[in-house]
């Protein structure tokens, strides 16, 4: 097998070589190179009215397993270990026909609409403040989406001033009344959802159309509170939108979203899109480079002052849809069971993302529960996908800034991939280091010299995620059983297991 250099490759590792330099692949990381800092909310979720993601996911009022708010409390539980900092909601395309107003007050008098995205009813049990309650008891960032497609500047507007006012005014004061006298605080406002998408409810495909309609959108919202953080809709491959949106929208737009579903179950196809959306973000930095650190010549008369930092990449859609759309009987297709591979992909997502830590604002898997997500449940229990285990592992061992590193290793066999995937991290606090090494070999260990430059560190812990096959998945008919196997390292491996994901944590001496 010929040896691949992992281009981009972020690593922190100890100065002492842990194996002998004839080993097949090597890891240097370079201490003394820390990087750009790793927002911790690229550790985000997505729930959104669509399946069973709220109703019957994470909320199922009158259900046994569920508390006085009508939260899952076993779902709960497994959200609280996955510690999402950041949770997006309403939507998604479901945004683009949701009027917040339906979904605040009594609930015996809240509306009952058709589902005009996705199909079936909404009761709108779980509105506003329901989301905000969720928010709190998971301790996450509340992110509200506004509706552009069939709602208006100065609904959104009002939304923003029934969660965050604190005035004598109307909506300020009916949120009062509905039993939250503190404003709710909700920092982060998107400005629709794929918004070029023509297929459904939507009106602003055109990106000149868009950019005009959410410059309102953006003045009414800010006037009503200033110190809001605005993201526009962007398109992950569509250039021409994403230019022609912030050139526009760039002095008020502290985010660009762009969203990133992998749908195959071939192995090799899966790992390749990974690369791919790796080299992406590389032209996605030089795209936002052009831009602005900070806008110039904003006039005062819009009075509010202009976004105060650098334009960043918000990846508030990712995950992995395998099948696509099924049809409306069949819930497109959207419960998807993951098995071992997957959650390989995904711990190989999470390194291309801290390696590109300078530009990504932050990041929310979609979904939280059922749909195409982490958890899922039936109406007697819930289980932890295979998915769950990396993107916990990571959320809670890795640090807050990327660091230099290098990789060495064997191709992967019948690619051009490399075997092992590598990113490296380090806490400032702390003062600790973290290698993530995926060994995406289905059969063989991989033995690697690991080096750290740059510094004094010492071996501190380790983890490790394995499972017995490739297509090993978990099942909530049999929720006892967990195909995962987790287990701490009391020292560095020397080798790396096939099919294994691995955190090798070093605590400076100095």
């Amino acid at each position: 097998m010929s040896a691949h250099i992992s281009r981009g490759i972020a690593v922190v590792l100890a100065s002492t070589a842990l194996v002998a330099a004839s080993d097949p692949a090597s890891i240097t990381v370079q201490a003394d190179k820390p990087g750009a800092r790793i927002e911790p909310m690229l550790y985000g979720q997505f729930i959104e009215h669509l399946g069973r993601c709220i109703n019957g996911g994470i909320f199922e009022p009158g259900s046994p397993l569920a508390d006085e708010n009508g939260f899952r409390r076993d779902v709960l539980e497994k959200v609280r270990e996955l510690n999402p900092p950041l949770l997006r909601w309403p939507g998604g395309t479901f945004t683009k026909i949701y009027h917040w107003q339906d979904g605040i007050g009594p609930k015996a008098e809240r509306r009952r609409r058709p589902n005009l995205i996705w199909g079936g009813e909404e009761d709108n049990l779980f509105g506003t403040d329901e989301f905000i309650r969720y928010c709190r008891a998971i301790n996450a960032e509340p992110y509200i989406s506004v509706n552009m497609g069939t709602g208006s500047a100065e609904e959104a507007a009002n939304w923003v001033e029934y969660c965050n006012g604190t005035g004598n005014t109307h909506y300020a004061n009916l949120r009062r009344k509905h039993g939250f006298p503190e404003p709710h605080g909700v920092k982060f406002w998107g400005l629709g959802n794929e918004e070029e998408a023509e297929p459904d409810c939507g009106r602003l495909q055109d990106p000149a159309e868009y950019a005009k309609v959410a410059w309102q959108f953006a003045k009414l919202m800010k006037l009503q509170d200033p110190t809001i953080k605005v993201i526009v809709a962007g398109v992950g491959n569509n250039t021409n939108w994403n230019t022609t949106v912030l050139k526009s929208l760039h002095p008020v737009a502290d985010f660009i979203s762009a969203h990133w579903y992998f749908g195959t179950t071939d192995y090799a196809n899966l790992l390749g899109r990974v690369a791919a959306f790796d080299q992406q973000l590389d032209d996605y930095a030089a795209f936002l480079g052009a831009f602005p650190t900070e806008p110039k010549g904003f006039s005062h008369w819009y009075r509010f002052p202009p976004r105060q930092a650098p334009v960043k990449l918000a990846i508030d859609e990712w995950g992995l849809w395998n099948g696509g759309a099924g049809g409306r009987e069949v819930l497109w297709n959207l419960e998807q069971t993951y098995n071992w591979q997957d959650a390989l992909a995904v711990a190989s997502w999470l390194n291309a993302m801290h390696r590109h830590a300078d530009i990504i604002g932050f990041a929310t898997w979609a979904q939280l529960a059922n749909v195409i997500a982490p958890i899922q449940s039936d109406r007697n229990g819930s289980v932890r996908q295979t998915v769950f285990h990396p993107l916990a592992l990571y959320a809670k061992h890795c640090g807050n800034q990327a660091v230099a590193a290098r990789c060495d290793s064997p191709l992967l066999e019948g690619t051009t991939l490399p075997s092992l995937d590598v990113a490296a991290t380090c806490h400032d606090q702390k003062k600790s280091l973290t290698i993530a090494v995926v060994n995406r070999h289905a059969t063989q260990s991989i033995p690697a010299r690991i080096e750290i430059t740059g510094g004094n560190y010492t071996f501190a812990d380790g983890h490790e995620l394995t499972a017995p096959a490739m297509l090993a998945a978990n099942s909530v008919a049999r929720p006892a059983e967990d195909c995962v196997q987790s287990r701490p390292l009391p020292m560095p491996v020397r080798e790396f297991a096939p099919r294994s994901i691995t955190l090798l944590i070093f605590q400076t001496t100095r």
